[in-house]
């Protein structure tokens, strides 16, 4: 590629962020520079404390010809002379301004594996013990960087060689970012559940799951079996109809299938006085499929029904994916979280972590294909039991959170 030929190795510069990067290479090179990688970079400190976080960028430089290079000077000059402006600092900002946009969406997608690689300093051995632990669990880079800060700051020097009490205080500050959501209270009945989410996470399996422990529920407080009905809108899935059907029967529970908000509404109404639990199965869509998922939004928008809705999503899914899945939910206002397929991972880091940055609680867990077998009321000490490599005290948890398991 002529007039655009890296030298090598790349070299590196540090600034306070990527736009003080981006200034001084302007400075020196104008545009004669490509930027190939930047990095954050803890820099100065004593044993992991007191160090400032700068960002390393790393650059090639271009050969131009010395017409572009003239053509270049001229140009700037130009611009200097029309805005009469004394400094390059703002037409170094305008020019910078223009790339930060896709360069941001670059760093955060990057972010989590470019933490696995950051040289960060001398740290205190404990810290970066906590740090190697959280990771082994798939917490987010951003989780375990709030924790190690949290250790940081409330953890004299000495204390820290007490490993013990240092990783205790992190189960305890893990259990504190873990949401349960409370028991719904029906103000009037029938009250009426819907289940959300993507593709292949078991959203029929889990409406059958929910309408047999209410039943199981009712039978072991000793209560009438309660009436209920379910609706299918799952028009795309193979199947789902008939798998919904074949629960429905084996529970001797009904089963509706409406393709319209109108639908919906008619079976509202006629079955409103005779039933105490109306369950909606809806489709599910890729996350990014925003039109279809709209347009299931629409078919829910029923008026006069106020139901509590129900994200559900797999515990093994990505960070990044879960990310983007609550986010492309919003819009259903859903009450909290299902996780399902418990039983296909070793690990909730990802899930905590992605739950506590986007406020959300958890309400129930769930795995494998058995109705009405392992479904239960989510609990803080569930997901501290399954810390990874962590030594957890379970009477101090159990007195720690045991009243969030009600």
């Amino acid at each position: 590629m002529s007039g655009n030929q890296f030298q090598t190795p790349p070299l590196e510069i540090m600034g306070k962020n990527l736009d003080d990067c981006k200034r001084k290479l302007f400075e020196q090179y104008g545009t004669d520079y490509d930027l190939v990688d930047f990095r954050p970079k803890l820099s100065g400190g004593f044993l992991g404390f007191f160090q400032k976080e700068m960002i390393c960028a790393k650059y090639v430089l271009k050969t131009r010809s010395q017409e572009e290079k003239e053509n270049f000077s001229q140009a700037k000059n130009e611009i200097l002379r029309n805005t009469g402006i004394q400094t390059d600092t703002l037409v170094q900002a305008s020019f910078i301004k223009n790339q930060i946009d896709d360069m941001k969406k670059s760093l955060e997608e990057k972010i989590d594996s470019i933490a696995k690689t950051t040289p960060v300093g001398d740290k205190h051995p404990t810290i970066e013990r906590i740090e190697d632990m959280l990771s082994a669990n798939e917490f987010t880079f951003s989780y375990i960087h709030s924790i190690s800060s949290r250790v940081k700051d409330e953890f004299a020097l000495s204390e820290l060689d007490d490993f013990k009490a240092v990783q205790r205080k992190v189960v305890d500050w893990i259990g504190e970012s873990i949401k349960i959501a409370p028991k719904p209270v029906y103000v009037k009945l029938p009250h009426v559940t819907v289940l959300v989410g993507p593709t292949g996470v078991g959203k029929t399996t889990t409406v059958a799951k929910i309408a047999a422990n209410k039943i199981i529920e009712a039978r072991n407080k000793g209560l009438p079996q309660p009436k209920i009905r379910l609706i299918t809108i799952d028009c795309f899935k193979i199947g789902a109809e008939t798998q919904l059907r074949t629960f429905g029967e084996i529970m001797n529970i009904p089963v509706d299938k409406a393709e319209n908000v109108d639908d919906i509404k008619k079976i509202y109404d006629d079955y409103k006085n005779s039933i105490d639990e109306l369950i909606i199965d809806t489709s599910g869509y890729s996350p990014n499929d925003y039109e279809n998922i709209g347009k299931m939004r629409a078919i829910l928008d029923v008026p006069g029904i106020t139901p509590d809705v129900y994200l559900a999503v797999t515990a093994s899914t990505k960070a990044s994916d879960l990310m983007k899945i609550i986010q492309n939910y919003e819009p259903f206002n859903f009450a909290s979280v299902i996780l399902t397929k418990c039983d296909e991972t070793s690990v909730f880091g990802n899930v905590i972590s992605v739950l506590a940055e986007k406020h959300k609680p958890v309400s129930y867990i769930t795995d494998g294909q058995k109705v009405p077998n392992f479904f239960e009321k989510a609990g803080v000490i569930y997901f501290l039991k399954r810390l990874v490599d962590f030594e957890v005290d379970r009477g101090h948890i159990e007195d720690m959170f045991i009243g969030m398991e009600e």
